[in-house]
């Protein structure tokens, strides 16, 4: 049997909010294809009636719903793990490179909420936001048998998220943050490497930036395995690395990658629902404090205008700032 796995990231690019990076991992049957797995993000009947696959740009638009991708990350979750998490707590449980310990330093993910509509912390969050409990579970059922009746199945979600102090003390250090991006890339790879020894593995990657090569960072991560470059064009990059004893693992670095590969957009949609949840509470401590102030999802000009506000109000001082704010 294969194991085919995308990993895709949200927050790459803001000035607020932590960076998540994602992989799904699904099991081949040893006849099935995965063109019928990849028919997920443009089946209707998946749309209607399963867990919403796609791209999540798709899928939400900022101050819109996050209906639609908690209802596919937390379904997929369920029938991974056998159990569906309904607190934050439970969706970060098993998160790379993560501990609960990064958030005591950053009071809007750390401290609760006593305003009207009060929030715990972070971790403390209730789950689902928005989307019915119910339909979650029922979406999950009707898709899994969708799997099934192809030869498919979904085994788990992996996540790792760089809140905004370790983002920096990577980037820095690094002079880039396209490291901690392949950083914590690398970190899944690993992982996915780990769970599954005994199975073909097929690693699908949205192209990071505009990067083609990237031979000299899987040696980094894996230096024992021998690396075997099968192309490097602008649109896609692939390579094999054959460790002995166990089969080969595939990675393939493609252009919208999200769009073609369901395992990706799957990727995509776990990350964009996590950083989103970080996002809806950040915006809530800060807007508890000055109920005037316009939330953000932390982008370019906007992302700009939160934190010359919040500075301007005197929220965030000295060694807080900085802990607010993405160096690169």
């Amino acid at each position: 049997m294969s194991v085919v796995a995308g990993i895709d990231e949200a927050g790459y690019g803001p000035l607020l909010g932590p960076l998540v990076v994602a992989a799904a991992a699904f099991r081949l049957a040893p006849d099935a294809a995965e063109g019928e797995l990849d028919r997920i993000t443009s089946d209707g009947n998946v749309r209607r009636h399963g867990l919403p696959t796609a791209d999540s740009k798709r899928l939400y638009h900022a101050g819109g719903s996050l209906r639609a991708l908690e209802t596919s990350t937390l379904g997929h979750l369920a029938l991974g793990r056998g159990s569906l998490p309904v607190r934050m707590a439970g969706l970060l449980e098993g998160a790379l490179d993560f501990s609960a310990a990064e958030l005591d330093e950053l009071p809007w993910y750390g401290e609760p909420i006593a305003a009207e509509g009060a929030l715990p912390p972070l971790l403390e969050l209730r789950l689902p936001r928005v989307a019915s409990l119910d339909q979650v579970l029922e979406r999950a059922a009707w898709h899994e048998a969708w799997l099934a009746e192809r030869g498919c199945r979904f085994v788990d979600l992996f996540l790792a998220p760089v809140v905004e102090p370790r983002f920096n003390r990577l980037s820095s250090a690094a002079g880039t943050k396209a490291w901690t991006l392949f950083h914590a890339t690398g970190r899944l790879i690993e992982t996915l490497v780990r769970r599954f020894p005994a199975d073909e593995l097929i690693i699908h990657v949205d192209r990071q930036g505009g990067r083609i090569h990237y031979g000299d960072l899987l040696q980094t991560f894996f230096p024992l395995a021998p690396l075997t470059t099968v192309r490097e064009r602008p649109i896609s990059s692939a390579y094999r690395l054959d460790w002995p004893g166990r089969s080969p693992v595939h990675i393939d670095f493609h252009v919208k990658a999200d769009v073609r590969r369901a395992a990706v957009a799957l990727a995509s949609v776990a990350a964009k629902t996590t950083r989103e949840l970080f996002m809806e509470r950040l915006n809530a401590w800060f807007s508890s404090r000055h109920p005037p102030l316009q939330p953000t999802a932390g982008y370019g000009t906007d992302g700009q205008r939160f934190a010359q506000q919040v500075e301007a109000l005197g929220l965030v001082k000295g060694r807080l700032r900085e802990r607010l704010l993405r160096c690169r």
